[in-house]
């Protein structure tokens, strides 16, 4: 009893198999050269309440969607050689409204909660990252 039971649990597991890898291989990794080369930012800003926004380009001739981003506001110390015991930094990942048609632009638009400091023994220096996305291949490509 115990050998058929695990004779059905083994054919079942060879009938899964071919399933699960034609989902693994419909997921493909890139480097971060290939992101830089996909999808790009452009129009970086920082407003007055620390807010920041850009324009996303889609170098790519597929819609893109799922864009995440890193949003890092590093803080730089008046004085590196006695800085203080807390450093007020920070990094968030924010992902991107909308999808992106191929060769297309989006905006997006970021406003740290809570608010960033104000403080005198220092400034953050802001910047914004692209670290993944997914590209939506049409069925049969």
């Amino acid at each position: 009893m115990k050998t058929s039971a695990m004779s059905l649990a083994a054919i079942a597991m060879l009938l899964l198999l071919p399933g699960l890898t034609n989902f693994a291989a419909g997921q493909e990794l890139i480097t971060t050269h290939q992101l830089a080369r996909s999808v790009d930012l452009t129009n970086v800003a920082a407003g007055p309440n620390r807010a920041i926004s850009g324009t996303i380009l889609n170098r790519t001739g597929l819609t893109v969607r799922d864009i995440k981003l890193m949003v890092n506001y590093a803080w730089l110390w008046r004085n590196d050689f006695r800085p203080g015991e807390y450093s007020p930094g920070r990094t968030v990942y924010i992902s991107a409204p909308a999808d992106i048609p191929a060769h297309g632009q989006g905006s997006f638009s970021y406003q740290p909660l809570p608010p960033l400091p104000l403080r005198s023994d220092g400034h953050f220096v802001p910047s914004v990252h692209v670290v993944g996305f997914t590209q939506m291949v049409p069925p049969g490509a």
